[in-house]
C-alpha cells in the first residue's frame, strides 16, 4: 500500500516500503510535514471550551509558533535568493518568483527576501531569537534598521551587544517603542558618545533625506492635478501639524449649525474619508500662503493672474484662465480673486484688458485687522476659522459697484476658505442685518424661507 504525505499544493507519494523520498528526508522538509499534519487534526476545533487563561496563553503559543515559522520562511527565501532565479525558478527575481509563487504582492515579497538577507547575514542574534519564537517579524525588522544605524566603526563586540540588548527590549516593547529604543541603543555599550554619535547620524540622515526630496505634479485631463513627493520628516512634521489643526478646529459647543450641519452636506468636512479631508486642508494651506513673503525673482512677487470676461465676473457664470493657461470655473475665479494673492485681468467685449491690478479691490493690512476685530473670525455659524485663516469677501461684487471697505451695509466680511467656496458655488448671499451684523441666507433648496444665519458669537447684539 503506498502512503501519501501532504503538503499545501498537493501531496507527494512515498516509495514502496513507505519511505519517504530523498529529497523530503531533509529537516526541514519533515518538520514542515509534521506542523501540516498536526493542524490537519485542529482544524475544526473549537475555542469556546476554554477558560481566560487557557485562551491568552495559546494565543502566546500560538503567535510564538507563528514567529518562528516566519523566520523558516525567511530563511527559505534568503536560500531561494542565492539561487540563480532563471535556472531554478524560471522567473527574472526572487522577488518576483515568491510574488507570483506564494501570491503575495511585490512589496511582501522583496520584504521578504530583505529581511531575510539581513538577519542571515548581519543580525545572527536576532535572526535565532525569531526562530525561537521570543520576537515577532516586525520587531526583528525594526532590530534590523537599528543596527544599520550603528557607526561604521563598530567593533563585532560592541554590534553583538547593541543586538542582544535589542532583543531584550523586545521582550517587553512592541515594534514602535523598539524604534524609539533602538535610535538610543549605541548608550548601551558607550553611554558617554551616544549623544555625538547620535548627533552625527541624525545630520547625515537630515543630509540624505534633502539630497532625495523630490516633488512630482502630473495634471490630469479632469481638473485636478496628481502628485508625489518624498521631505524630510521634520517639514513633515510642519506639514502634517498644520494639517492637524485645520481637520481639528476648536469650537465653542457640540451643537453644530449652520457652520457644520446645516450648511451643505457634501463640503460637511466630519462626513468625508480622512484622506479626503487631508486633501482639502492641504487646498486651504496652498491658499493661504504669504506670496510677498516668498523669494522674488528681480523686483515682482509671484503672482498667478486669471483672465475672465467682465460678464462672467459679474455673474460667476463662464470660464476663466490661469496665466498658467490651466482653466477654471468663473465661481472659482470670483472667489480667489477675493484676495489678493491672485490677479484679475478683466477683458471686455473685444478682448481688451478692461482692468488689472489690484488697485482698490482688495482690502488692505488695516482693513483685514478692523474685519478680524469685528467679526472675531468667519461669520458662518458654528465656523471657528480664525482671521488669519480667512478670506475677504465682497458681499456686493466689486465689479457691480461692491466698496473695497468695512464700513456701512456693503463692508467686507471675513469667510474661511470652504465657507467662501458656498458663497460663490453654492448660492449662498451674504447680507448685513439692521443692527449691523453680517448673516449668511441659505439657498432655496435648503431652506425655501431663505432665513438669514448669524453666528452665535453675534446673538447678543441682534435688536428688535
Amino acid at each position: 500500500m503506498t502512503a501519501t504525505v501532504h503538503e499545501r499544493s498537493g501531496s507527494v507519494a512515498s516509495s514502496g516500503d513507505g519511505a519517504l523520498p530523498p529529497s523530503w528526508r531533509q529537516p526541514l522538509a519533515v518538520a514542515l510535514t509534521s506542523v501540516e499534519a498536526a493542524l490537519d487534526e485542529v482544524a475544526d476545533a473549537g475555542c469556546w471550551s476554554l477558560s481566560d487563561a487557557e485562551l491568552a496563553g495559546l494565543v502566546d503559543q500560538a503567535w510564538s509558533v507563528r514567529s518562528r515559522l516566519d523566520e523558516v520562511c525567511l530563511r527559505l527565501a534568503t536560500a531561494a535568493d542565492t539561487r540563480d532565479p532563471g535556472e531554478a525558478f524560471a522567473a527574472t527575481s526572487t522577488t518576483g518568483w515568491l510574488r507570483a509563487s506564494q501570491r503575495v504582492s511585490r512589496r511582501a515579497a522583496a520584504a521578504e527576501v530583505r529581511l531575510g538577507t539581513a538577519l542571515n547575514q548581519r543580525c545572527p542574534v536576532t535572526r535565532a531569537a525569531l526562530s525561537a519564537g521570543e520576537v515577532n517579524t516586525e520587531q526583528a525588522a525594526v532590530i534590523v534598521v537599528a543596527m544599520g544605524r550603528l557607526p561604521r566603526d563598530v567593533t563585532d563586540n560592541q554590534r553583538r551587544a547593541c543586538e542582544a540588548h535589542l532583543v531584550d527590549l523586545a521582550a517587553t516593547f512592541g515594534p514602535e517603542e523598539l524604534r524609539v529604543l533602538g535610535r538610543r541603543v549605541w548608550e548601551a555599550v558607550d553611554p558617554e558618545g551616544a549623544d555625538a554619535a547620535e548627533g552625527r547620524l541624525l545630520a547625515a540622515e537630515e543630509a540624505a533625506a534633502r539630497a532625495t526630496t523630490v516633488l512630482h505634479l502630473r495634471p490630469q485631463d479632469d481638473g485636478s492635478t496628481r502628485g508625489r513627493f518624498v521631505i524630510p520628516a521634520a517639514q513633515a512634521d510642519m506639514l502634517q501639524a498644520a494639517l492637524q489643526a485645520m481637520l481639528a478646529p476648536r469650537r465653542p459647543s457640540p451643537d453644530r449649525t449652520m457652520g457644520e450641519q446645516s450648511v451643505d452636506p457634501d463640503l460637511d468636512n466630519e462626513r468625508l474619508p480622512y484622506a479626503q479631508r487631508l486633501g482639502l486642508a492641504f487646498c486651504e494651506v496652498i491658499e493661504h500662503l504669504p506670496v510677498e513673503q516668498l523669494p522674488q525673482a528681480g523686483r515682482s512677487t509671484p503672482t498667478v493672474t486669471v483672465t475672465m470676461s467682465l460678464s462672467a465676473l459679474v455673474t460667476g457664470v463662464g470660464a476663466a484662465t490661469l496665466s498658467t493657461g490651466t482653466m477654471i470655473s468663473a465661481g472659482q475665479a470670483r472667489r480667489l480673486a477675493c484676495n489678493a494673492d491672485l490677479v484679475p485681468q478683466v477683458l471686455g467685449g473685444d478682448s481688451v484688458v478692461l482692468d488689472a491690478g489690484r488697485a482698490r479691490r482688495f482690502h488692505n493690512r488695516q482693513q483685514r485687522a478692523v474685519m478680524g476685530t469685528t467679526q472675531v473670525g468667519c461669520i458662518a455659524d458654528g465656523c471657528d476659522r480664525p482671521p488669519a485663516w480667512c478670506e475677504a469677501h465682497h458681499p456686493t461684487p466689486w465689479a457691480a459697484g461692491g466698496q473695497t471697505d468695512v464700513n456701512g451695509d456693503h463692508g467686507g466680511v471675513l469667510l474661511c476658505g470652504r465657507h467662501h467656496h458656498l458663497v460663490h458655488a453654492n448660492g449662498w448671499e451674504v447680507v448685513w442685518a439692521p443692527d449691523h451684523v453680517p448673516e449668511l441666507v441659505p439657498p432655496a433648496r435648503i431652506d425655501p424661507n431663505r432665513t438669514p444665519i448669524r453666528h452665535r458669537r453675534f446673538s447678543r447684539r441682534r435688536t428688535g
